[in-house]
């Protein structure tokens, strides 16, 4: 029985993995485990309990046996008023104890002998309380097994039930009623005079199971609000020919078979329970009930959580460290006028400085004091003649929103050897651009866009993104200058596949974010003054070279002509062919393929190259292939 995912009880104080090295609450020296590394340490100055347990699925007439090592190291031996335990509960469906069908009276707790430095044992008992030797080493580990019953959940030591015939087989039968079955470890101190208990490899296992069975149990879920989850068991049948039947619960309650609630898509009647959109109502718990014509076993509830996260909180999902160092290696970020919106732990404030936002997660770009443009750029040596792709995300909180003459983009544009800037004709690239909300003369042609947008990410040249999301934007529109002011921004022309050449007498790309905050007597059209208590935020950059494919290889198979070749993450094949080297056109035999990772959902694949295999039926005429890499 796999015993992770413990659950931890609100007092006493808990390592559920605590190393050989020493840990708080150990006093001095070491703990050694009894195996392997990982022990468990309980041990408590408050006068409380110290609980770790774990439920699982169990059905009427299952077996189970129980055991662990337990060891009270002597630097932190603790004192009289203190004792530790393992115990193994059967319970019904509402969480009620059930009698054990070794009493036939009262409630079936079964329990290890309690570890007890008081260690005064009386006639009435005798099996349960032992006085543990102060371990100098690992040679003291107890071996404790459910060896007596209790009245009481959790076990104590003034409910034992010495007249009944004490558990020496180490065998628990799961009693009529059963729904589950609870492994708990304990250390209870009723004074503030400290001490630990070390548990080590702690086994639940089930001898004789039943009919269903559930080999792996779902297990607990935290989602962000708006996210999707899953809920999964596997369960397991001796007749092959038996169908098995899934019903998930909410709360105890049978779900709609169909679904269709709560964020649920699909049916409630497959292993596999799966949620679209977390909201409030989806919080609870979960079960399932297995069946088949033998009987059924329910699992044990589960909880799902929903949280919420503030827009700013949100900026953080996209991970640490900005993501300005990933491939190509990225020299330090350079900045100008400022670059950073400014607070405590937020800045970006030298060429060799790393970026702190919001716990390490993004730049954030702003019109401080009316500064004409804020932002931050570095070049990177680039083969001339070469394509690339470039990109990445942009985040506006609606707490600190876009506004007034502010505009912010990604760009691209070119340097010679020496590092002085290419002029026009040699054009400059970048991603659409975010235009504050006071815009609204109609030449600014801008569209409130969302996810679903078929052109998402590659829009036209003035747009305002939606608030409190993260968008992927590409570098898609070259403009006629490298300048930043209103009049330089009409795309010349749009790149719809995102790929951009670079001019044979540049050396180097030079990659810019900025956000362009005019001042008042500044705008050179509409009149619109910058604000500069706003901000951008941005993560994941990336620039990737287009490489074509190299290693185009034809098999035939089963009636198909199979291409395979080696695709690039964040990358876009096309697949094209003739019938006649002569036609004037190639036709299109598949669009789209695209790596199983791209740059826009696993920054870590970038460079990574993978196997893929496109097929074409073998007709009676001879085609002759080639790829696109976009």
């Amino acid at each position: 029985m796999g015993l992770t995912n413990w659950t931890v009880s609100a007092t006493g104080y808990i390592y559920p993995v605590s190393t050989n090295a020493l840990q708080g609450g150990a006093g001095s020296g070491h703990v050694f485990a009894h195996s392997g590394t990982n022990v468990f340490q309980l041990f408590d100055t408050t006068a409380n309990s110290a609980i770790l347990y774990q439920d699982f699925p169990a059905a009427v007439g299952s077996q189970w046996a129980a055991s662990c090592y337990a060891i009270c190291y002597a630097s932190n031996y603790f004192n009289p008023g203190a004792n530790a335990h393992m115990q193994v509960v059967f319970y019904d469906a509402t969480n009620n104890v059930l009698a054990s069908t070794n009493s036939g009276s009262g409630n079936g707790v079964y329990g290890s002998d309690f570890l007890d430095p008081s260690g005064s044992p009386d006639t009435n008992s005798i099996y349960w309380i032992f006085a543990p030797p102060p371990a100098l080493t690992t040679n003291d580990w107890v071996f404790l097994q459910p060896t007596n019953l209790y009245t009481t959940d959790p076990a104590q030591e003034y409910s034992h039930e010495p007249p009944l015939t004490p558990i020496t087989t180490n065998l628990m039968v799961a009693p009529p009623g059963t729904a589950f079955v609870r492994y708990q470890l304990e250390f209870d101190n009723t004074s503030t005079d400290g001490g630990a208990v070390y548990f080590d490899d702690c086994v639940l296992n089930k001898l004789v199971g039943t009919d269903p069975d559930i080999a792996v149990n779902p297990v607990a879920v935290t989602v962000l609000a708006g996210l999707p989850a899953t809920f999964t068991v596997t369960a397991i049948k001796s007749n092959k020919q038996e169908v098995l039947t899934y019903q998930w619960q909410q709360n105890g309650t049978n779900l709609p078979p169909a679904g269709g609630i709560n964020g649920i898509a699909g049916t409630a009647t497959n292993a596999t329970l799966f949620f679209t959109n977390c909201q409030d109502v989806s919080a609870g718990l979960y079960s399932v009930v297995v069946s088949d014509t033998n009987g059924s076993i329910r699992s044990v509830p589960v909880l799902l959580t929903v949280n919420h996260l503030s827009p700013i909180q949100r900026v953080n999902l996209l991970g640490a460290n900005a993501g300005f160092e990933n491939n190509p290696t990225w020299l330090p970020w350079n900045y100008f006028n400022g670059a950073a919106f400014q607070t405590a732990d937020n800045y970006y404030a030298g060429s060799t400085s790393n970026v702190n936002v919001y716990a390490g997660s993004s730049v954030a770009l702003s019109g401080m004091n009316g500064d004409r443009d804020n932002g931050f750029w570095m070049s990177v040596p680039a083969t001339p003649g070469a394509f690339y792709k470039a990109g990445g995300y942009a985040y506006i909180s609606s707490v600190n929103d876009f506004f007034g003459g502010n505009t912010c983009r990604l760009q691209i544009w070119f340097k010679s050897a020496a590092g002085d800037s290419l002029s026009p004709p040699d054009p400059t690239y970048e991603s659409f651009k975010m235009y504050g909300l006071d815009y609204t003369n109609a030449d600014m042609e801008y569209t409130n866009i969302d996810v679903s947008s078929p052109n998402y990410g590659k829009l036209g040249y003035h747009d305002q993104l939606p608030r409190d999301q993260w968008v992927y934007l590409t570098v898609s529109n070259a403009v006629n200058n490298n300048g930043i002011g209103l009049q330089d921004d009409l795309p010349t022309n749009t790149l719809s596949s995102g790929v951009f050449q670079m001019p044979a007498n540049a050396s180097q790309i030079n990659c810019q974010v900025y956000e362009y905050c005019p001042v008042a007597a500044d705008p050179p059209t509409g009149g619109y003054a910058g604000v500069a208590i706003d901000a951008v935020y941005w993560d994941e950059m990336r620039l990737i070279q287009v490489v074509p494919v190299t290693d185009l290889r034809a098999s035939v198979a089963g009636g198909n002509i199979n291409l395979s070749f080696s695709a690039g993450a964040g990358l876009d094949y096309s697949v094209l062919y003739k019938t006649n080297l002569t036609d004037a056109t190639w036709s299109v035999l598949t669009n789209n393929v695209t790596a199983p990772d791209s740059w826009a959902t696993n920054p870590a694949s970038i460079g990574i190259t993978y196997p893929m295999t496109i097929s074409d039926r073998l007709g009676a005429s001879r085609r002759f292939y080639r790829m696109e890499v976009y």
